[in-house]
Parts: structure tokens; C-alpha cells; sequence
């Protein structure tokens, strides 16, 4: 494990599990459950123990019950299509891979896991000096985390194509900082979480705006100023006619898309820096599940120093 650096790897499981549901077969274990996102998010995890090596390791999963997100916006998520019973029969599977290693997992009703990952993040930030997070997701959302600390590890394509994300990188193909990716998807909406933005601004415009005016309160702090005087030479009248007008529903948006950082209803003290794993136990879940080939490959290395899984 590192010492003067440590690191925090925190997966988000609803992502990557869907990566894994997606990318690889139906494979069955010897009971003939379909376990295609499990191996998947098992292969992943053996991966970024032995390339990541973390001194701390947190999962995050959703919970079936509604966040504080649909209570605020009933159609939050409304156009969402549901995956297949045996997508999510997978996941107490995989719930039981990680108490295998002993990592601790989070859930909370209220709350998505985007939530947990931000206040787990921000919550180890403080507590550790020095502590570097990397974040493992197929999910740009988390991109507004990115800080000189803690960076996403951006599962591109399937599970073995990623992209690491920091400030950089995220100005590099935003032409925004993290934090301003907030502001302009309220500007824009999200479609896939079926979240209205200011109708007929895309990301072109939304990008102009942000540009300019950095944030979306001083957008609106500037719409004030000019309305005394009923003019807003920055701003062309129609635009500024469409924020106004949509305020309401611009600022509901970025209260959605916002990660949560502060979620008090977790214990946060279930993070431990890693021992050894115990790879009897480790062994013995594989077995049941019939993952041999990880089997062979932990027996005759270890699992920091695999060959290559992927």
C-alpha cells in the first residue's frame, strides 16, 4: 500500500455493473444464475487493487426507495427503462463478492450513490492530509467532483477502455472547470435523467453563457441589474427572455444534477485502511460462483500482483 500519498478508490457500483451487463455475456455460475455484471465487477476490482493499490476502499449502490431528487421533481429519471429482473438479481451477488474483501458498502434511502461517493470523497479529503480519491464510475456526472485531489476514472467503453480525469482533462474537453459543469447542465437539461433545462438552450449556447458569466448566479444577478434599465446588451432579449422566465425550473435543475456532499445518514467510520485480505474467503466466494479463472490467477500470484485480467 502507499504511504506518503494514500489513496481512496471508490466504486460506483450502479455504473459499473451496468458497464459489466453490458459488455460482456450471460455468463451462468453452478446454480444457473446469470452472473455477467458480477464477473465483471469482480475483474474490475482485482484490477484496480493491483494497478491502484488503495489504502482505504469504499463501494456505493442505490436503494430502491425514492430519492430526495423525485420527491422535488416527480419526473426525475420518469423515461429511464427498467433492465431485466436477472440484471438486478445480480446484485446482492455482488454485494456478497465485496464482504468478501472486506470493503465496506453504502447505501441509503434518499439518496443515490452519487451522493454517498461525494460526502464518502469530501468526508476522507478532510480527514486524511495528503489523501488522493480516485473515483470509478461510467458516469461524467462525477466530473464535477474532479479537484487537484480527487480525480474519476472513467470507464469509456465497456470495462478495460478508461480515461483518468482531472482538472486538465476535464478543461480539455469542456472548455469548463468541474464545478461549472453544474451550471451548465441546468442550463441545458439531461436528458437521460429527464431533467428540463431553459428550453431551446444547448450545450452551445449553455457553454457561451458559462463562459461569460462563470456562474449561473451571476447570470441571473446580471439579468437584474439590466432590468432596471430594460436592456441586456450581453445577452441577447430573446435568451434573456427564456432565463427569466424558466428561473424556477433552471435552479430546481441545478439543485438536481448537484452531487451531494453532506449526506449525514451514513457511518462514515465503516472506512478502515486496507490489511491483508483474506484470501481464504476470497476463494471460497469465487468457488461457489465458479470464477476459476480468478481463482488460479490469486492462487499462483496474490492479488496485488495479477497478471494482467483484462
Amino acid at each position: 500500500m502507499s504511504k506518503k500519498n494514500p489513496k481512496l478508490v471508490v466504486i460506483d457500483a450502479p455504473a459499473v455493473l451496468h458497464r459489466a451487463w453490458h459488455a460482456l455475456p450471460k455468463l451462468t455460475d453452478p446454480q444457473g444464475r446469470i452472473i455477467n455484471a458480477v464477473y465483471g465487477f469482480t475483474v474490475l476490482l482485482l484490477k484496480l487493487i493491483r494497478e491502484q493499490k488503495p489504502d482505504y476502499l469504499a463501494v456505493a449502490f442505490d436503494t430502491k426507495a425514492p430519492t430526495f431528487r423525485h420527491k422535488k421533481y416527480k419526473e426525475y429519471k420518469a423515461t429511464r427503462v427498467p433492465q431485466p429482473q436477472e440484471f438486478y438479481d445480480q446484485i446482492p451477488i455482488t454485494k456478497k463478492i465485496i464482504q468478501a474483501f472486506d470493503i465496506p458498502i453504502f447505501a441509503c434511502d434518499g439518496f443515490e450513490a452519487d451522493d454517498l461517493i461525494g460526502t464518502i470523497v469530501d468526508y476522507q479529503k478532510n480527514k486524511i492530509s495528503k489523501l488522493k480519491s480516485l473515483i470509478i464510475t461510467g458516469d461524467l456526472d462525477f466530473l464535477q467532483l474532479v479537484d487537484a485531489r480527487s480525480h474519476v476514472y472513467f470507464l469509456r467503453q465497456g470495462l478495460s477502455k478508461i480515461k483518468i480525469y482531472d482538472r486538465s482533462a476535464v478543461y480539455q474537453r469542456f472548455d469548463l472547470f468541474p464545478k461549472q459543469l453544474i451550471d451548465f447542465k441546468a442550463l441545458q437539461g439531461d436528458a437521460s435523467d429527464n431533467i428540463k433545462g431553459a428550453p431551446g438552450v444547448g450545450p452551445k449556447t449553455a457553454l457561451g453563457l458559462i463562459k461569460k458569466f462563470k456562474t449561473l448566479e451571476n447570470i441571473y444577478q446580471y439579468l437584474e441589474k439590466s432590468k432596471l434599465k430594460n436592456k441586456t446588451p450581453q445577452i441577447k432579449e430573446t435568451l434573456a427572455k427564456i432565463l427569466i422566465e424558466n428561473k424556477k425550473n433552471i435552479l430546481l435543475a441545478k439543485e438536481l444534477v448537484t452531487i451531494k456532499k453532506n449526506v449525514k445518514t451514513i457511518s462514515l467510520d465503516k472506512i478502515k485502511r486496507l490489511n491483508n485480505f483474506d484470501l481464504v474467503k476470497i476463494i471460497q466466494t469465487f468457488k461457489k460462483l465458479g470464477f476459476n479463472t480468478l481463482i488460479k490467477k490469486i492462487e499462483k500470484n496474490g492479488l496485488v500482483n495479477q497478471s494482467k485480467l483484462f
